[in-house]
């Protein structure tokens, strides 16, 4: 059997767990230490070295000690007891275990945070050994405290090493060399895996440096997330809905009060996020008419611009940049910013289409490597697909508030505001399956204090 065919010829369980208690974050602190942020080009091979061994927690150690198990008759494999394993070369102690399904054997190196063990602990290997033929045909590894951030390591039919990257439970890699036999690659550790891959694989890029600069940054993001939580579910919704510059509660398109139910829609809840930044700097919050002005000359085409009019097809788009510009005048008032300034154009493994963004299947990942690379922002999204008839258009149809950061643990997090809710990741692409969100940046502030809204 090929080595493609050993790939796709069935899928991995969803192992089970010694009845330890479930944990996230700890082990990430090891992990993710904080080492400056370097492209690997920039780095020699011994500071590469030293920056690789401490991103993903070593258990190689663990793999060494049991190594005679990975070609063992099967009685003594399935007869292998459950046991953790502690050794000097190792940061965290190593929980070791061996489970069968289907038609392969697991081998698991879970690491431990706290009293309890995960498989999908960051620097955990699950090595998957074929019942029928015998061989090792997989090795998986864990990159993060998360699911979906893993590697998977291949023989060739020359007994090498090949590999594939996941990120966010999609492949951004695929049969990238190893310069490593795959044999070897049972026991070393995977510093050595990453240090035959920087030529092909971006690895700085895909790492927090979480020194104390950035801690704060991220604890920045972090802080507004917590202060939105503690006020939203008190927020009123309403069609049109947003806040002026005193405060009241309009409509949008009319500025006239709004009466009956007042509240805020998506667009409107954006602004109020905005307005929690933009309040404690100036005392006053953000006019509306400003926030809707048009950007002809950045967007749309002679189809659109027909119906600008009625059906007003960019106004999410223009809404989100407006916001971001006036954020950015904060810190720099005197500087002619243009409406695209804080557009986020350029992601690794993303294609950006322009005045439409990303797809929103690949959100998470874009905002993964964001959260990598920009500490400290959070970002604004406008939210377009097909829609209306006669002629079908490209319409911006909703505004999202979108958080990521890393905790004080080395977890990733995505926090999901809009309109007046906080809903997840999963939520969006649920409901916006083959669309698209457009996304521009803003900075994180300490100072940010949640408007308070009158109930009438």
């Amino acid at each position: 059997m090929g080595s493609e065919q050993r790939r796709n010829s069935r899928r991995e369980p969803r192992l089970g767990r010694p009845s330890v208690a479930r944990r996230r974050g700890l082990s990430a602190v090891v992990a993710l230490l904080a080492c400056v942020l370097l492209p690997a080009q920039l780095l020699n091979a011994a500071e590469f070295s030293h920056w690789a061994s401490r991103r993903v927690p070593d258990n190689s150690g663990a793999r060494r000690e049991v190594a005679d198990l990975f070609h063992a008759e099967y009685s003594q494999v399935r007869n292998a007891r459950t046991r953790v394993i502690e050794n000097r070369r190792q940061p965290t102690p190593v929980r070791f275990w061996v489970e069968e399904w289907r038609s392969s054997l697991y081998y698991v190196f879970a690491h431990r945070g706290g009293e309890s063990f995960e498989i999908d602990s960051a620097g955990t290997y699950v090595v998957r050994r074929d019942l029928e033929s015998g061989e090792i045909d997989q090795i998986k590894v864990f990159l993060l405290d998360h699911p979906d951030y893993f590697v998977r390591l291949f023989p060739t039919d020359g007994g090498m090493t090949q590999l594939d990257l996941y990120l966010a439970d999609t492949r951004v890699h695929r049969g990238v060399p190893v310069n490593m036999r795959f044999e070897r690659a049972l026991t070393e550790p995977f510093a050595r895996v990453m240090e035959s891959t920087r030529r092909s694989v971006a690895w700085t890029e895909l790492f927090p440096d979480l020194d104390r600069r950035n801690r704060e940054a991220y604890r920045r993001v972090e802080t507004m997330v917590n202060r939105i939580r503690d006020v939203i579910e008190d927020l009123p919704d309403a069609e049109d809905g947003a806040m002026d510059a005193e405060g009241n509660l309009v409509f949008i398109e009319s500025l006239v009060l709004q009466d009956q139910k007042p509240g805020f829609n998506c667009s409107g809840f954006a602004k109020w996020v905005v307005d929690g930044i933009h309040e404690p700097h100036t005392g006053r919050y953000l006019e509306i008419e400003p926030l809707k002005t048009k950007h002809l000359d950045q967007r749309g085409h002679r189809f659109s611009l027909s119906r600008e009019h009625d059906r007003d097809p960019y106004f999410g788009l223009d809404w989100s940049r407006n916001l971001a510009i006036e954020l950015k005048r904060l810190h720099n008032p005197f500087r002619d910013w243009q409406p695209t300034d804080a557009d986020v154009r350029s992601v690794r493994y993303s294609r950006y289409t322009e005045n439409v963004g990303y797809a929103v299947s690949e959100l998470e990942r874009v905002l993964y490597l964001l959260a990598v690379r920009e500490p400290g922002r959070f970002y604004i999204g406008s939210v377009n697909r097909e829609f209306g008839e006669a002629p079908i258009l490209r319409q911006h149809v909703h505004v999202v508030v979108l958080f990521p950061y890393f905790t004080e643990e080395g977890r990733f997090e995505v926090a999901v505001m809009e309109r007046n809710v906080e809903s997840s990741m999963a939520s969006l692409r649920r409901r916006y399956t083959g669309d698209h969100i457009h996304l521009v940046r803003a900075e994180a502030d300490e100072r940010f204090d949640p408007p308070v809204v009158e109930a009438r």
